[in-house]
């Protein structure tokens, strides 16, 4: 019931040298023509219904390029595909 009074005394564990992985360069992202576009529109501001009136589709073919834009990207957001595609040079700042 009660703690032994000599403390106990754990060896330290050997150093260990952490060093810093290298980071990884993103892997090259090939966007069809298509997808860029919507990518500059979206980065203007456009939404999915407006960039369908500007390219000439609809708003499902829209989206579904935003689908296919994610998934190269392997993000959720088309708000994160877009930085990443600005951050690569994939499309231009507005």
């Amino acid at each position: 019931m009660y703690r032994s009074t000599t403390a106990s005394i754990q060896p330290l564990p050997a150093q260990v040298s952490f060093q810093p992985q290298e980071c990884k360069q993103p892997r090259a992202i090939k966007l069809t023509a298509r997808e860029k576009e919507v990518l500059q529109w979206s980065a203007i501001g456009k939404s999915s219904w407006e960039i369908a009136q500007i390219v000439e589709c609809t708003e499902a073919g829209v989206n579904y390029h935003f689908c296919n834009i994610r998934r190269k990207f392997g993000v959720r957001s088309r708000w994160i595909a877009m930085v990443m595609a600005l951050e690569q040079g994939l499309i231009q700042t507005p």
